[in-house]
């Protein structure tokens, strides 16, 4: 088992599916709590929050459109993101912070 944040030989970092695969549940999705910290230092909420764009009240903010998400961030603890989805949004995610910070 590969555990958040560990690395590999050389230095790098496992792929997040393999990081998490073992926290998906039988139908391949992982809650956003369980990534959330370990990976982007941010709150459950919020990142449901970019998941849905706030339940659709903010396009700007809806991350997760074209990814497979289940719950809403109305109910932001059980808001889940299919495990091959996952990249792609922690990926998504880090460009809109960066580009908030500049």
């Amino acid at each position: 088992m590969i555990n958040p944040g560990e690395q590999l030989e050389g230095g790098q970092s496992a792929p997040l599916r393999e990081r998490y695969l073992d926290r998906a549940d039988e139908e391949g999705y992982v809650y956003i709590r369980e990534f959330a910290g370990p990976e982007l230092n941010a709150q459950t909420k919020t990142l449901a929050g970019l998941a849905d764009g706030e339940e659709g009240t903010n396009e700007d903010l809806n991350l997760g459109e074209g990814l497979r998400f289940l719950g809403s961030s109305g109910n932001y603890p059980d808001m889940k993101i299919h495990i091959d989805d996952l990249e792609n949004f922690v990926e998504r995610v880090r460009n809109h912070l960066k580009e908030a910070e500049e």
